[in-house]
């Protein structure tokens, strides 16, 4: 199975939000291991199969809907993969409180 670690686009950092859209081109692309420090806002644009696996290599099956938005808490600590290929998604970190 292919695997690269791929790297996200951040398009707005201005001290309040940061913008950063995530492209997994091929099935078994991955973020490779972060923890998030803020508060944050997913809005999956094409959809697709994902599987987050957080430090105790616990896994979670994911399905994103484009366009259907969801939130997750700082100190969330995963790697996520694409289980097929063209999964795109847009990150909102929301960096104040």
């Amino acid at each position: 199975m292919h695997v690269a670690q791929i790297s996200g686009e951040t398009t707005i950092d201005d001290g309040r939000i940061r913008v950063t859209r995530w492209a997994f081109d091929r099935a078994g692309d991955k973020t490779g291991f972060h923890v998030h420090e803020f508060d944050y806002v997913v809005v999956p644009i094409t959809g697709g199969r994902l599987t987050a696996t957080d430090a105790d290599r616990a896994t979670t099956e994911m399905v994103q809907v484009a366009g259907a938005s969801y939130t997750g808490p700082a100190g969330r600590a995963h790697d996520v993969a694409a289980q097929e290929d063209g999964v795109v998604f847009v990150e909102v970190e929301l960096l104040q409180d």
